[in-house]
């Protein structure tokens, strides 16, 4: 059977292929109209930035999903002038979750500016510039976000309510055979567990395609874990269940007295210089409760 990459579903409307064929992610108009406007306003003032979300998850597999929003990525030091452009092109500007998270909203369309993990691990940085490659959305020239750290950042996401293991395994499928592994293993790094977990989901999902998966990689993750099977314990008080999901491991922080490490993270990006410029900005219409993070159920697409 032929790879599935690049496929493109066959359960669009006639209208849906007909944007398709063009090149572009069909959106509906109202809402493409808005998006053209932030990306237009964004290319002007030469801000730099990504698209990920369900956009970049399409231009890799070809795999199709309506949205609700529109996904964009910044290094913390862009987000400002892209606050400042988004504003100037009639977009209201709201500073969601100081460490991570602000938004541009027109009506009932938004635009989320993400620029760090919402868990406090990592902010954007250059590499997700530099790999990326471009696209069209919109009828407007954009670059796309590089596979390699869509997978790194999906690793984190796995509410119960929002998983995104099938982003993970469809993105291994399709351009599992071109990706840079030693890059995206680099990115796991301590958090490798995270990888190896779902390299596995995808070897029971897609039992014919585990050459996707070059086997120095295999041999480097199950030699992490054979060495830390025989590893002393490691504190007992510790969960990093919230740093993949803080609704489902509430209950280990609240009540049977686990250590969250998210909380230190966040408090620590936080104090970032580059945060604190973000924060001490003039760019935002609202600001959220800076003391609280963003609603889990209302979490961009990350």
């Amino acid at each position: 059977m032929a790879t599935p990459r690049g496929r493109r579903s066959r359960q669009l409307t006639p209208e849906e292929r007909k944007s398709v064929t063009h090149g572009d992610f069909w959106i509906p108009d109202q809402e493409r109209a808005i998006y053209r406007k932030a990306l237009e306003a964004l290319n002007a003032a030469r801000v730099p930035f990504i698209v990920a979300g369900a956009y970049a998850i399409y231009e890799h597999t070809g795999i199709y999903r309506k949205t609700k929003d529109l996904d964009l990525f910044f290094e913390p030091e862009a987000v400002v002038p892209a606050a400042h452009a988004l504003r100037g092109a009639g977009f209201v500007t709201r500073l969601e979750d100081s460490h991570w998270l602000a938004k541009a909203t027109m009506g009932e369309h938004f635009v989320d500016l993400i620029y760090g993990m919402g868990n406090g691990l990592a902010q954007i940085d250059r590499e997700w510039i530099d790999h990326s490659r471009p696209g069209i959305l919109a009828a407007t020239p954009v670059q796309i976000a590089p596979a390699e750290e869509l997978i790194w950042h999906r690793l984190f996401i796995g509410e119960r309510h929002r998983h995104d293991m099938s982003d993970v395994v469809h993105l291994i499928l399709c351009v599992g055979d071109t990706l840079d592994w030693e890059r995206l293993v680099r990115r796991t790094g301590s958090d490798w567990p995270l990888l190896l977990a779902q390299i596995l989901m995808f070897n029971y999902v897609y039992p014919g395609y585990r050459g996707n998966v070059p086997a120095w990689v295999y041999d480097f993750l199950n030699e992490h874990a054979r060495a830390a099977s025989s590893a002393p314990p490691e504190r007992t008080d510790l969960t990093r269940g919230p740093l993949i999901s803080q609704f489902s491991f509430t209950i280990d922080v609240r009540e049977w007295g686990f250590i969250d490490p998210r909380a230190d993270l966040v408090r620590e990006a936080r104090e970032l210089p580059e945060i604190r410029a973000i924060v001490a900005a003039d760019a935002w219409d609202e600001r959220a409760d800076s003391r609280s993070e963003a609603r889990e159920d209302v979490l961009p697409d990350q």
